[in-house]
């Protein structure tokens, strides 16, 4: 056993000590192998150090340890195992495509970018099974292909929740796999620098959107796809670059791309950790404020994801387990789940939240 400045906190680590909230309730129990969530609820409480156990799993053993069942269940299915093989040859076949759009000049062939996202998304069953399966797919070296056809996938699904026709649909697609090609004219060792960028750094970066919105109007693509290339770090309430642009100002493709956008950079694995529990995602866009957002897309968005766990079994923090049994539409984060006999209304019990879908 050793005290630990909580600045030193890794995952891997193992809490000596049973943590308890100001209701003198036990939070996060002795034994626990911490993760990314679990350090940074512990920076929550005014603690300095924390008693840390002598043994510590490697990064693999504590990603290992934290995987949920119910993550486990589709990282094991027939399903699951032919979409990840699909997928790694259409990020690889995406990823030559645009060197060769980059370094060659040859045109972008939109219609062979949606069929790519077709053809991984036909065996999947319904909508929430692509969106499960995106969010367990293995952490990639390099990730910018691999979001881009993410936000691609999950656009092709949301373009159905809006009742989108085909061409639309199509339109939205390709211009959620396209929005990030701007990043090809960055950097590498910017793109995949580990630790925090510097001031210069952050401007090169954000010069993304500019080269993107370049390379597609070359291209001569649809009005939309170049605009969302342009506007996906738009925010409604103006705090967004490159041009600071509000509301009405951003253009409608741009706005729906940048909610999937931020979704599958909150759901992407890690090296230390499984996927991240929606509700938490759901959290997450509702602490940022839903001002950042047009209310017409975030709303059906998190709801539908929050609603596709309705009868589903689900694992407190305070361990209990339970079934997910009605979404509260103005705190969709905070669900009611029936546990031992009792409706426990997340809304109300505020030190509760849902830590896993088992």
């Amino acid at each position: 056993m050793q005290m630990m400045d909580k600045s030193r906190l890794c995952p891997g680590m193992i809490l000596g000590q049973d943590v308890y909230n100001f209701a003198n309730q036990i939070v996060i129990k002795k034994g626990t192998v911490l993760d990314e969530r679990t350090i940074t609820k512990l920076h929550r409480f005014e603690i300095p150090q924390f008693m840390i156990e002598e043994e510590v799993l490697s990064i693999q053993e504590a990603n290992s340890y934290h995987r949920s069942s119910y993550s486990e269940r589709i990282q094991n299915s027939p399903e699951f195992k032919k979409f990840q093989e699909d997928y790694d040859t259409e990020v690889l076949g995406f990823q030559n495509m645009i060197s060769c759009v980059v370094e060659k000049n040859q045109k972008i062939d939109c219609e062979a970018l949606y069929r790519q996202v077709v053809m991984l998304l036909k065996d999947t069953g319904n909508s929430i099974n692509a969106f499960d399966m995106v969010q367990n797919l293995r952490h990639y070296d390099d990730s910018t292909y691999a979001h881009s056809m993410n936000v691609g996938l999950l656009c092709n699904v949301f373009a159905d929740w809006l009742d989108f026709d085909e061409e639309e649909k199509k339109t939205l697609t390709v211009a959620g796999i396209l929005h990030d090609i701007g990043k090809t004219r960055i950097p590498l060792e910017i793109i995949q620098k580990p630790s925090r960028l510097s001031e210069e750094e952050y401007q090169i970066i954000k010069k993304h959107t500019e080269y993107g919105f370049a390379i597609l109007t070359e291209n001569k693509l649809d009005y939309h796809i170049r605009y969302t290339a342009l506007q996906h770090h738009e925010r409604n309430d103006g705090s967004g670059y490159p041009l600071g642009l509000v509301d009405a100002h951003i253009d409608e493709y741009a706005k729906i791309v940048s909610i999937v956008d931020v979704y599958d950079a909150m759901t992407s694995p890690r090296v230390y950790r499984g996927p991240t529990c929606p509700f938490d995602v759901i959290n997450l866009f509702e602490q940022e404020g839903f001002q950042k957002y047009d209310s017409r897309y975030i709303m059906i968005f998190l709801r539908r994801i929050a609603e596709s766990y309705l009868n589903e079994n689900v694992r407190l923090s305070d361990g209990r387990s339970g079934k997910l049994i009605y979404i509260n539409n103005y705190a969709l984060s905070r669900p009611v789940v029936m546990a031992d006999g009792e409706a426990i209304d997340l809304r109300k019990e505020r030190y509760l939240r849902i830590e896993e879908i088992m």
